[in-house]
């Protein structure tokens, strides 16, 4: 793991400030998540977007988790509901999954949440480093 890499865990683990490099990283779109009922309708953009993007590399997408400073239930909660529907939604069109992710704090009342082709990470990282 490089320096960024365990830089941006480290913070999204201690809740600390937000972090300059990944708030920067060109993704496809940002969805925000401010609760499980706009999952089902992110989870089926992000798959056909997957099917199109994945197969030229270029796949990149950031979820925005709330951030609240007493309690972390609600961003996890939300994560896994979200985590599981895109898998199965990627297994139910028998797509293996390709993909890098990264979580750190977006700013104050965000976590930020990467899921990127590998390929981009790389370009990024060589770009930022």
């Amino acid at each position: 793991m490089n320096f960024y890499l365990t830089f941006a865990f480290l913070s999204f683990v201690n809740n600390k400030m937000p972090h300059p490099v990944y708030v920067k990283f060109p993704a496809i779109e940002t969805l925000d998540l401010s609760g499980t009922s706009t999952i089902r309708q992110a989870v089926d953009k992000m798959v056909e977007a997957y099917l199109i993007q994945d197969p030229l590399g270029k796949f990149s997408y950031r979820i925005l988790l709330p951030r609240n400073q007493k309690s972390t239930r609600d961003a996890k909660m939300i994560g896994l509901a979200f985590q599981g529907e895109f898998l199965l939604g990627l297994r139910r069109r028998n797509v293996v999954p390709n993909l890098r992710e990264v979580r750190y704090i977006h700013d104050d009342h965000h976590y930020g949440w990467l899921l990127a082709n590998p390929q981009m990470y790389e370009q990024f990282e060589r770009e930022v480093v």
